[in-house]
């Protein structure tokens, strides 16, 4: 006997489909030597913390275990990481011509140990880590390094288990909810921005 789907399982795959195609994915974005400089660079990590509309800055173990850092205008990766950033801006305008740019926001460098994790979240935050511009429009991921177990990236209905130096871009409203899952071996690096 043939399943035959129902009208709602049709309408779900539909709008996967249609979600899915606002998340790309691109490869050899960050040069492999910048991605082995910044993992080895002593950088001042600090336990990192969530924002809420209200409240701000939350450290919360259940929501987020990982350490960050920001990279800012006055760093010397500062300029370096922009461009890779511009070169993902540039390949997802090829896919959706209306998109534009205003401001990023700065640079943070994710550590994800043994054990690290960020849950389920969307990125809609207007003052989300100090940033007063406005709401992000696009969230944009660099992956510094691959030699670790675990630490999935999920992001709507997608999985991916990023290539070093490759990229996700995707948009940062209530459609797209994405986590990190739990670290199991090694360390893994990734850097955020979010682009208005």
């Amino acid at each position: 006997m043939d399943h035959k789907e129902t009208a709602e399982e049709i309408l779900y795959y539909i709008k996967c489909q249609w979600t899915e195609s606002y998340i790309q994915y691109y490869k050899d974005i960050v040069p492999e030597n910048l991605c082995n400089k910044l993992i080895n660079q002593d950088f001042n990590y600090q336990p990192s913390t969530y924002s809420t509309h209200g409240s701000g800055k939350v450290v919360k173990d259940e929501r987020v275990r990982m350490e960050d850092f920001w990279i800012r205008k006055d760093n010397i990766f500062y300029n370096d990481i922009k461009e890779c950033f511009e070169a993902v801006i540039v390949n997802y305008k090829k896919e959706f011509p209306l998109f534009t740019v205003n401001h990023t926001t700065d640079f943070r460098i994710n550590r994800y140990s043994k054990g690290g994790f960020m849950s389920r979240h969307v990125d809609n935050i207007h003052h989300s880590h100090g940033q007063q511009y406005g709401y992000p429009q696009v969230s944009v991921l660099l992956y510094l390094n691959d030699n670790y177990g675990g630490g999935e990236f999920h992001v709507a209905s997608k999985k991916f288990e990023p290539e070093k130096g490759s990229a996700i871009i995707f948009p940062s409203n209530f459609m797209f909810p994405h986590e990190a899952k739990k670290v199991t071996k090694g360390v893994r690096w990734s850097i955020i921005t979010w682009l208005m």
